[in-house]
């Protein structure tokens, strides 16, 4: 029986994950809730390949910043994904309310849209 990990993925959309011709779909942070815990999407990976595939890209700042993580079992990913909930990447929705600095919402815009 093959060993894998948990991978959490807290890019909004999902990365697929290539190693010699083999790939695997990680789900980003915009599934059903049962794969989400703190904003990354959680994912069930052959151990073996998550491995050589981070030999390979395991330099990537969005390695090294936590973007994307393993972990031995499920407990722990969703562990460290609680633990990481309120880390900021900029990928993130925009406040309705506040957008950015300087741009203002446009309510009366937005009544007329209807």
């Amino acid at each position: 029986m093959a060993e894998h990990v948990t991978v959490g993925c807290k890019l909004p959309n999902d990365l697929v994950l290539e190693v010699e011709g083999q790939t695997v779909t990680l789900n980003g942070n915009r599934q059903e809730a049962g794969h989400v815990t703190g904003g990354y999407g959680l994912t069930q990976v052959d151990k073996a390949f998550f491995d050589a595939w981070l030999s390979i890209h395991g330099q990537q700042p969005y390695i090294k910043n936590g973007v994307v993580f393993a972990q031995s079992s499920q407990n722990s990913a969703r562990s460290q994904a609680r633990e990481q909930a309120g880390a900021v990447f900029g990928l993130e929705p925009l406040s309705q309310e506040n957008p950015v600095p300087g741009i203002a919402r446009d309510d009366e815009a937005m009544r007329q849209k209807g």
